[in-house]
């Protein structure tokens, strides 16, 4: 289950033999980027020891540290009771947290608050990141840029809108976030997000355009340290700016922020009406400066209202919008945009094939 928090009672009502929930929910269920879970999970520990120190109740709570295994995160979309769902949920996932059931009887209905501060920066507000329904809070966004490898390129202009990247002229230069497991032909994982984003925008024969210039996928945790040198697959990474941010070899590289604004990933958080007051500390937290200095740092521009927003000056940021991500069809949209990018990199495949043959 990778690494846990060593609160005694973190484990307690969850079975990894099983995956399934027992007795009371969570207090708190939290997950976060990789690269911040450390500090994010240092921050909630000290939190909690306060709670506990001032009320004397045990606090229920889990973060994981490291990734594969069973999760408790792996389940909430299989609960369909209010009784048995944390009490606070903080995620960076942005399909799988509820079922269509639970949504409507639960979260439409008023049984969850997203407890967002007014007062939110223009950068966030104007791309639609604050939900008008109350129901989800975003504490943070992950911006998904550009980051050009311009020996890679060779001398072709620098893309500086997410349209660029549709055109012929960047035929095996656009590489995004995937990966295969051993021995697999397929992609098993590939950024959904990304190809989601394409094509709202261009629609699916847009998106198409792209993966046409997809030479492959990398994990863009490899991305920084392959931009630049002689072993770069391609010219154009698609990443979050706290992966292209840490590119070292800048004389040959340049982080892109897209005229159409980077692609606005949320990290947010929801907590039951009935524990608003009794988790205030928490979600408090979440929204407050010292966390949100955490975040800026790292290249995840914090909602803090109490600091600056920490993106380029003049840049924007593009979020699908919540009525988008909540419509019915959206499921069968992703489910269309996955096939078609599998198809065409099936296609590219079995072709060159041939050639080889």
């Amino acid at each position: 289950m990778g690494a846990m928090i060593s609160n005694p009672l973190v484990m307690r009502g969850f079975s990894a033999a099983n995956g399934v929930f027992t007795g009371c929910p969570w207090d708190l269920l939290a997950n976060v980027p990789v690269p911040l879970r450390h500090q994010v999970c240092d921050g909630i520990a000290g939190v909690v020891a306060q709670t506990e120190s001032a009320n004397g109740k045990a606090f229920k709570w889990h973060i994981p540290l490291g990734q594969g295994g069973v999760s408790p995160f792996d389940k909430l979309r299989f609960i369909h009771s209010l009784a048995d769902y944390p009490n606070m949920l903080v995620s960076a996932d942005h399909g799988s947290a509820f079922n269509r059931r639970f949504q409507e009887r639960y979260l439409m209905k008023g049984a969850f608050s997203g407890a967002q501060p007014e007062g939110a920066a223009t950068v966030f507000s104007d791309s639609g990141l604050i939900d008008p329904a109350g129901w989800i809070g975003v504490f943070a966004v992950a911006p998904f840029v550009m980051l050009i490898d311009h020996r890679r390129l060779g001398g072709l202009p620098t893309p500086c809108r997410w349209a660029d990247l549709m055109e012929p002229v960047y035929r095996n230069q656009v590489v995004f976030s995937g990966w295969k497991r051993e021995g697999d032909s397929r992609y098993s994982q590939f950024n959904k997000f990304f190809l989601l984003a394409m094509s709202k925008e261009f629609g699916l024969n847009g998106m198409s355009r792209i993966v046409a210039n997809v030479p492959s996928l990398l994990h863009s945790a490899q991305m920084p340290r392959l931009a630049g040198t002689a072993s770069s697959p391609g010219g154009i990474y698609v990443l979050p700016w706290a992966q292209a941010d840490m590119c070292p070899r800048r004389g040959q590289t340049e982080v892109v922020w897209p005229e159409e604004g980077a692609l606005a990933y949320p990290l947010w958080l929801t907590v039951k009406s009935s524990h608003r007051l009794s988790l205030d500390v928490l979600v408090r937290h979440f929204y407050g400066a010292e966390l949100g200095g955490i975040l800026n740092q790292n290249r995840y521009p914090s909602l803090c209202t109490g600091l600056p927003p920490s993106v380029p000056a003049g840049s924007k940021l593009n979020w699908l919008g919540w009525d988008f991500v909540r419509h019915p069809a959206t499921a069968k949209l992703i489910q269309a945009v996955s096939r078609t990018f599998l198809d065409a990199m099936d296609k590219r495949q079995t072709k060159g094939m041939r050639l080889c043959a």
